[in-house]
């Protein structure tokens, strides 16, 4: 059965009633508005509707594939419209690397001379100057190297926004309690529909794992019948067995 079809034979307030998702977000998949539906967010709910109703829903999920991840040819065409990105970081690592290479060879070409060990600067004495030679300055280049592919990747890191929100969906009827690690505000369900906490740092425990947890462009399955106990922070999620430090059980 295709996607039309489905939202011929069932209308979106009957669907939402049997599967607890809004009916503002059945209403985006219906009409197609890939653009306005995270890629987790999506394959969360389709899973759901597909599980309740017994229906595959493929072809949506291959076209919503198709939309957010064009062909080749398609991305040849956005490549050639948008604007060239900033090149900066790549050209000062081609400089550096040119200028080990030319220290390489210079170094291989000049004969190798030790520096005096004393350098007389005024009649009150000497100061006196550590022996240094090329070799000295290829590492110094290579730490220079190092630190500026570590302050692009500093850089890279910080462009990638945090998740402003984490949805609880669950498989079947759940409690569980939540708390804010930014604010120690606390929220406690006992629920078979979505739940939305915002906010990007939570400790969530959970009466069991039949649970989709949609946080960023992370889909996180538990699958398990024992409690779970879970920190998300900072865009990433860790299963843990005891809660933060500050907080109960």
């Amino acid at each position: 059965m295709n996607a039309e079809k489905f939202f011929e034979l069932y209308s979106i307030e009957e669907i939402s009633k049997r599967t607890k998702i809004s009916p503002v977000s059945l209403r985006l998949i219906k009409e197609k508005k890939f653009d306005k539906i995270p890629r987790v967010k999506f394959l969360g709910f389709i899973n759901v509707i597909q599980r309740e109703f017994n229906i595959d829903l493929s072809e949506l999920i291959e076209e919503y594939n198709s939309y957010v991840n064009p062909p080749k040819e398609e991305l040849l065409k956005e490549e050639i419209i948008k604007p060239p990105k900033n090149k900066k970081p790549f050209l000062i690592l081609f400089l550096i690397l040119l200028l080990i290479i030319s220290g390489i060879y210079l170094y291989k070409q000049t004969p190798q001379k030790k520096l005096p060990k004393t350098v007389d600067i005024n009649t009150s004495g000497t100061v006196s100057v550590p022996e240094k030679n090329l070799s000295n300055t290829l590492k110094e280049i290579k730490t220079a190297v190092k630190k500026e592919e570590a302050n692009i990747s500093k850089e890279h890191n910080k462009t990638k926004p945090l998740p402003k929100e984490i949805t609880v969906i669950p498989i079947q009827k759940i409690w569980f309690r939540a708390i804010n690690l930014d604010n120690n505000k606390t929220f406690e369900y006992l629920t078979s529909k979505p739940k939305t906490l915002e906010g990007a740092n939570y400790y969530i425990k959970l009466g069991h794992g039949f649970v989709n947890i949609i946080y960023g462009d992370k889909n996180i399955t538990p699958n398990t019948k024992k409690i779970v106990k879970i920190i998300l922070k900072n865009g990433e999620y860790n299963y843990t067995k005891t809660p933060p430090s500050g907080y109960s059980k």
